[in-house]
């Protein structure tokens, strides 16, 4: 499994409303939110740092994928990772390398939109 990583130098919520706009100019949007830290602290009784993932997704694009192998919905929509570790924020995406070519192109546009956070 490869991971592209990123250290930002933004709080959680400014950095997950930066993407989330990003993301829209790309025609990218957050279809689904999770918040596990919040699950571990209401099920397990431990308090850990925020930690979210978002779902993202381009409707018309993950049709196209489908095509290509129709049980791409393990893959996609993309889960973006931000979470907070030691006090940093981070965000992060995980790929595959064997279907890196079918999600290849919404990658990198997630990819620039963490770049360009």
């Amino acid at each position: 499994m490869y991971r592209y990583r990123r250290k930002l130098s933004l709080g959680l919520k400014e950095a997950e409303e930066k993407f989330k706009a990003k993301l829209e100019e790309k025609g990218y949007k957050v279809v689904l939110e999770f918040t596990p830290s919040d699950v571990v602290r209401a099920k397990v009784g431990v308090d850990m740092e925020p930690y979210r993932i978002l779902w993202v997704c381009n409707p018309k694009i993950f049709y196209e994928m489908t095509k290509k192998d129709y049980e791409i919905g393990s893959f996609a929509p993309c889960p973006v990772l931000f979470y907070r570790k030691d006090g940093e924020t981070y965000v992060a995406i995980n790929t595959a390398d064997d279907v890196l070519e079918i999600i290849k192109e919404p990658l990198e546009v997630v990819r620039g939109v963490i770049e360009e956070l």
